[in-house]
């Protein structure tokens, strides 16, 4: 498999941040809605709340640096040409959509941080290193940021279900191989 996409396939590179960044979001979607309806002093899977929060931050700011790289890869690449059984409706859904989960990438994780240092609630990286605060306690932009933060959430989990329900359409019912362009195997 090539390192980066040539016009008929993804490249290993493609490949692997789509499904790092797949992983990572799949971690912050769990471990946000774990530690938003935890009590406070209970823990599930024992972990408490606090090392949740400090995992979805740190895990944030690493998302935020594959996303970077991920655009890089996509910048100095070419993409394949779309796969012929893709209907006009679905490439423009599929490019709005991709712009969306783009979008996202970003969004989420800098919106998430404004909102903790402006709120002053900080990052304990890893629950090893506390990050200075460049921002400051300004409450407004906390609470703005964190609306941000949880609105965003929501299209970008609409967005990933449309991808998802486009690629089992055609996996499922035309049977036409869609998924194994992102795929690490060789097939077609």
């Amino acid at each position: 498999m090539a390192l980066t996409n040539t016009s008929d396939r993804y490249g290993a590179l493609t490949k692997f941040f789509h499904w790092l960044i797949v992983a990572l979001f799949a971690w912050q979607y769990f471990s946000g809605n774990v530690m938003t309806g935890m009590e406070r002093g209970s823990l599930v899977a024992g972990i408490g709340q606090n090392a949740y929060f400090n995992w979805h931050k740190s895990i944030g700011l690493v998302a935020l640096g594959i996303a970077i790289f991920r655009i890089i890869n996509r910048s100095i690449g070419q993409l394949p040409n779309w796969a012929p059984t893709l209907g006009n409706g679905e490439k423009v859904f599929i490019h709005r959509a991709e712009q969306v989960l783009y979008l996202a990438m970003f969004v989420m994780p800098i919106s998430g941080y404004i909102y903790v240092m402006a709120g002053d609630y900080g990052v304990l990286l890893f629950g090893e290193w506390k990050l200075p605060n460049p921002i400051g306690k300004i409450e407004a932009l906390a609470n703005g940021a964190k609306w941000v933060h949880i609105v965003a959430g929501y299209v970008l989990a609409a967005a990933v279900l449309g991808h998802v329900l486009l690629v089992l359409r055609h996996q499922i019912f035309m049977r036409d191989g869609l998924l194994w362009r992102m795929l690490p195997s060789q097939r077609k």
